[in-house]
């Protein structure tokens, strides 16, 4: 037998799965349609690429670098000084050294990617060549050189794996010179005895222009190394020093050293150096 509760109680259990089936659907996170989608994106590109464009192009701040490197000058040491024979004479560089070896060293702030700014430094010794005016055959001759000045620096591609760049910058040269050995002096006309010349000389003037190239090879994020060419010139305007003679049996005296005029003269350096670039 049929209950008349039948059909109510069949329309109850369908509307209670209807509820149920609504209920899920509206849980459920519905599909971003394709316009959504492509916003979205765009906004997270549009993002990045603001990011990047404000993001330097290379590094800036603290820069170290330091270099090892072979030098040759042309010009003169001096000129106008007294030749062995009672005349004038110029000293060249040429004459008076084969090659020097310089160890430059820079330190500075990289202010922007491009533009660097700070100082540099050479050290440098020299090998001597025997010649009348500066080293006679049989003394001990030694020579070396500081250097130092402010620069400029513009690098081309900061932010590549090869940087070339170009420097410019001024100083000041001190060049000294330490001879010494056993001679023949004149005692009266005619008349020669041993002696001994001791001379510690002392040259110094500016450097007046000093072009420098190079480029940074990316080792690390840190650090990188490359070629280094400097080219200079400069002019020793003033000289001081002593010279002690020890004449043998008579005993020893101090003497000035004979006046000279301004040596002009281009230095040059080729090189490799080594770079600590900041983070």
């Amino acid at each position: 037998m049929t209950s008349k509760n039948a059909p109510f109680r069949w329309m109850l259990s369908l509307a209670a799965s209807l509820g149920i089936a609504t209920s899920a659907g509206a849980q459920e996170p519905e599909p971003q349609t394709e316009s959504e989608t492509t916003t979205t994106t765009t906004t997270k590109t549009t993002q990045q690429e603001l990011s990047e464009a404000m993001r330097p192009e290379g590094p800036t701040g603290l820069e170290f670098a330091v270099s090892g490197n072979v030098g040759f000058g042309l010009g003169y040491v001096y000129t106008n000084g007294q030749a062995p024979s009672g005349g004038l004479e110029d000293l060249k560089i040429t004459d008076s050294a084969k090659v020097s070896f310089p160890i430059i060293a820079e330190l500075g702030f990289r202010v922007t990617p491009r533009f660097y700014l700070g100082v540099w430094g050479s050290w440098e010794a020299v090998l001597t060549k025997t010649n009348d005016l500066s080293c006679p055959e049989g003394f001990d001759c030694s020579t070396y050189q500081w250097r130092v000045g402010p620069e400029v620096r513009y690098h081309l591609r900061p932010g590549a794996s090869f940087d070339p760049w170009i420097g410019l910058g001024v100083g000041l040269e001190i060049l000294k010179s330490h001879v010494e050995g056993d001679t023949q002096v004149q005692a009266a006309p005619g008349v020669f005895v041993p002696a001994n010349v001791d001379t510690h000389v002392t040259d110094r003037g500016p450097t007046i222009a000093r072009l420098s190239l190079g480029g940074d090879v990316r080792v690390t994020r840190a650090l990188s190394v490359g070629p280094i060419i400097t080219a200079s010139v400069g002019q020793y305007t003033v000289r001081t020093g002593t010279q002690t003679v020890d004449i043998t049996g008579v005993g020893s005296r101090d003497q000035g050293l004979t006046p000279v005029d301004d040596g002009f003269h281009a230095l040059f350096t080729l090189g490799i150096r080594i770079a600590v670039l900041p983070m």
